[in-house]
């Protein structure tokens, strides 16, 4: 036996507690949390989230709300700033108490790990949970991974709040009001509110007058690089053309990495399609167009390439993103804000 087994305290009670991001609360962590409280009792089960809404959409308030729609008392939903962090549950913490933490089978590949070692060799905090012998939580702590499972919303098998965020803005009233009752019951009607506050409320639009500012800037961009006539389309880009497509490159990518920082595809998607027809018909798109995902691949690489097809970007609107990406990045840092405050809006209905 080491020496410090000798001074290992053993518990007396356990809290677990369910850490997470919950933009928003949905029947997937209801399940795990149900899971949670049949495995160590309600009255020991918390569920923590922080107030950090700088790239996501719900305040703490908002995620308490729903979570108590779903069936988590509001007592055991707490504030924290670091959910991980065993010092952030002192209050509920006593010097006989195990700190379990709890989370979802598909996130067992995600950090902080169980089972890990210092630098030093020792053994780290977190343990995986047997339910058997467990310390207090001032000598460490243990990581329990309950079942995943998908819900089944609107009609798409989902099982990640970023998948719920994406399928939202596109739906309609009818078919938010039946998930938001699968989700929360009878408090239906006002987490549709809450949620459309959030994922779908209406955006304010752009003026005509940036609207038009906007379309000329397009339109000079387009001919400038990509040339006027339909003749043009069949001439071989010279290496005074590369030069002009490289800031169209550098800004798609800017505009891709602002939409993976927001989780913004629904905006993007909805900015091409209101801003960007002026160039879907043009000689240029359709020459583009006809050569396929392979020329996106080639003029932004293959990883963002990817990351429209996986967003489920048409081909015409991939070209029109490359076309546009300079007068396209310049509207989104100015009304970038704005489409952000009310989180990846896509305006279908406008």
């Amino acid at each position: 036996m080491l020496l410090r087994e000798l001074f290992e305290a053993k518990a007396r009670r356990i809290v677990a507690v369910m850490p997470g991001g919950f933009h928003p609360f949905h029947p997937g962590h209801k399940s795990l949390y149900d899971w949670a409280v049949k495995t160590f009792g309600q009255k020991n089960v918390y569920v923590a989230a922080t107030n950090d809404t700088a790239a996501r959409p719900f305040p703490f308030d908002v995620k308490k709300k729903l979570a108590s729609m779903a069936g988590v008392p509001e007592s055991n939903f707490i504030q924290v700033k670091s959910p991980f962090n065993a010092m952030s549950y002192q209050d509920i913490v006593d010097d006989n108490t195990a700190l379990v933490f709890v989370r979802s089978q598909k996130d067992k590949a995600e950090q902080p790990l169980p089972d890990q070692n210092k630098k030093n060799g020792e053994p780290g905090y977190l343990r995986t949970y047997t339910g058997k012998d467990l310390n207090t939580a001032d000598e460490m702590g243990y990581m329990a991974y309950g079942p995943t499972i998908n819900f089944d919303f609107s009609g798409m098998q989902i099982k990640s709040a970023s998948e719920l965020r994406a399928a939202w803005p596109e739906m309609s009233d009818e078919d938010k009001l039946k998930a938001a009752k699968l989700m929360y019951g009878n408090g239906a009607p006002v987490a549709v509110k809450l949620l459309d506050q959030a994922l779908g409320g209406q955006q304010e639009d752009a003026t005509p007058d940036e609207e038009d500012e906007f379309h000329k800037k397009l339109d000079k961009l387009v001919h400038k690089t990509f040339g006027h006539s339909s003749d043009e389309k069949k001439k071989k880009t010279d290496e005074a053309e590369l030069n002009e497509v490289a800031p169209a490159v550098a800004a798609v990518i800017w505009i891709l990495k602002w939409t993976i920082r927001y989780g913004a595809w629904p905006v993007l998607k909805w900015l091409l399609k209101k801003h960007g027809g002026k160039i879907f018909g043009g000689a240029a798109a359709a020459y583009y167009i006809d050569q396929g995902w392979d020329w996106v691949k080639n003029a932004i690489g293959e990883e963002y390439a990817q990351l429209l097809i996986d967003n489920k970007f048409e081909i015409g609107m991939a070209v029109a993103l490359i076309l546009g990406a300079v007068a396209l990045k310049k509207y989104v840092e100015k009304q970038g804000e704005k489409l952000v405050k009310a989180n990846e809006s896509l305006i279908a209905r406008s």
